[in-house]
């Protein structure tokens, strides 16, 4: 079969006849004329050097040849629709690649399950994921470093910046498992300034919490502090310390909570874009995917 040469309309014939073994109802599915398609056919069984489709009248049969033929040319076929689909894609923007930064406090399974169900349903776009700091993300949407980041904050937003609102997240008092937290359905404040405390450097709290303790009189009990948040929840569960972490972040089963009240603490998950007229397709698909994501509490649960 060394310099076959075939079109792909020629393929679409032979896997039409092929599943409905019928001249007529094959030209049919492909909108073409019955001799049309009937040429189209002997043409490729010239080119290939042997019959594809024995015919006695009416009836029509697919040789030894054509079924041994019939996976390749389903894959040419596959191949057809992947280079029309891609075509369209380049053509129309939809091909791209974003970076999108996750601040660094946020929960990675939370975002990742989203992002995996996006990816998905566009699989012509590419995501680069990179972890970011609170301070360090208005200057990397305003540069084009990032296209997006999901971020958090409870106080005034970046004027030159779109903030798009995820969901609710409260702050919880994470600690070891038989810790005596685990008795109260709540932990005020006050309680957690008394007990050995691991201090998250990039919390959003931090400065209030601060402020709140010296209001009070209270005097916080720092052993340890960290940026990094796998560290934080790693010395928390080896009973080092406790520490206030929002509650979707937790990633260990071996680490308990409880909700903080006097006062209440929580944030809000947001997905930021510089505040512009025109933004890429592909940014403002994934806008519109994680706004329209369940994001329930039932589901973060």
């Amino acid at each position: 079969m060394i310099g076959v040469i075939m079109d792909f309309n020629q393929v679409r014939y032979f896997l039409a006849l092929a599943d409905t073994l019928n001249f007529t109802r094959a030209a049919e599915q492909c909108y073409v004329s019955q001799p049309a398609l009937t040429q189209a056919i002997k043409r490729l069984e010239v080119e290939l050097g042997g019959e594809l489709f024995l015919r006695d009248g009416r009836y029509t049969e697919i040789t030894e040849l054509g079924k041994s033929l019939r996976g390749y040319f389903e894959q040419i076929d596959r191949t057809r629709h992947l280079v029309r689909t891609t075509a369209k894609a380049v053509t129309s923007g939809e091909i791209a690649e974003l970076n999108i930064g996750v601040m660094c406090t946020i929960g990675p399974w939370l975002i990742t399950a989203m992002l995996d169900t996006f990816q998905i349903q566009h699989p012509m776009v590419s995501i680069v994921l990179h972890d970011v700091t609170p301070e360090s993300i208005p200057s990397l949407l305003l540069s084009g470093a990032l296209d997006g980041a999901f971020c958090a904050h409870h106080n005034s937003p970046h004027s030159q910046l779109r903030y798009v609102e995820l969901f609710e997240e409260a702050m919880v008092v994470a600690f070891p498992l038989g810790h005596a937290f685990a008795k109260m359905d709540a932990v005020p404040l006050r309680a957690i300034a008394k007990q050995r405390y691991v201090d998250r450097l990039h919390c959003e709290f931090r400065q209030e919490m601060i402020e709140f303790y010296d209001r009070h009189d209270l005097q916080q009990d720092v052993a340890f502090r960290s940026q990094r948040e796998d560290w934080i929840q790693s010395m928390v569960r080896d009973g080092m310390g406790v520490s206030v972490i929002p509650r979707f972040s937790l990633l260990h089963t071996e680490i308990d909570h409880r909700p903080i009240i006097d006062p209440p603490l929580s944030r809000r998950v947001e997905f930021a874009v510089v505040n512009q007229t025109e933004i890429p397709p592909a940014l403002d698909e994934l806008i519109e995917h994680a706004t329209k994501y369940d994001w329930s509490v039932s589901k973060l649960s």
